[in-house]
């Protein structure tokens, strides 16, 4: 999996939604409000994503669209909550790489099979890692973050949101040959406020 595509956000829906409105006329559909479950705390990226999507589906279709915050677990606990919703349609899921490819790999038995349960629907945003510092440190370039590192191994924290990007500050870690501190957050707009 390449870093650049670390955060791939795509918006799925229940697999037998598509039947489920198809059986429903086009001019129907959708007939009441729709639920977008984002698997993050408000304010991150996918939150805001799927607002910004949210409200253009309420425009274009008059209709109600109602995000939910269905944080932890890894995105585990949003998931279930849709595969479990009835397959009509009207519940979606903001999903990353780890909702639909690394969670099978970390849990022995996980609550939904992301190739049965989901069905995909485009993929809305790309997104990259970033390495970013607090403005007011003395640390300016990689360079001095790894001198810094090796100075002081084990006393520098570094934060981290989703499980892809842990594992790419423990890759980090490894390649630079150093020792920091995972403090694990349950999305990226709480690891930009703790920065």
């Amino acid at each position: 999996m390449n870093a650049r595509s670390l955060a791939l956000a795509l918006l799925v829906w229940f697999s037998a939604a598509g039947t489920a409105a198809a059986q429903e006329p086009p001019d129907l559909f959708p007939s009441r409000s729709i639920k977008i479950v984002v698997p993050f705390p408000a304010g991150g990226p996918s939150d805001v994503l799927a607002r910004m999507i949210g409200q253009k589906m309420s425009e274009d279709w008059r209709q109600p669209v109602v995000i939910e915050n269905r944080v932890g677990a890894n995105t585990v606990l949003g998931a279930q909550q849709v595969a479990k919703a009835a397959p009509d349609g009207y519940t979606l899921l903001m999903a990353i790489d780890s909702t639909l490819t690394m969670n099978q790999y970390l849990y022995r038995t996980p609550p939904y099979d992301p190739f049965n349960d989901f069905t995909p629907i485009t993929l809305t945003a790309k997104t990259m890692m970033l390495l970013i510092v607090n403005a007011a440190s003395d640390v300016k370039t990689v360079k001095d973050l790894i001198a810094k590192a090796k100075a002081q191994p084990g006393k520098l924290n570094f934060g981290a949101g989703t499980i892809t990007s842990k594992l790419g500050g423990y890759l980090f870690n490894k390649a630079a040959g150093i020792e920091t501190v995972l403090v694990p957050y349950n999305g990226s707009a709480e690891v930009a406020q703790a920065c």
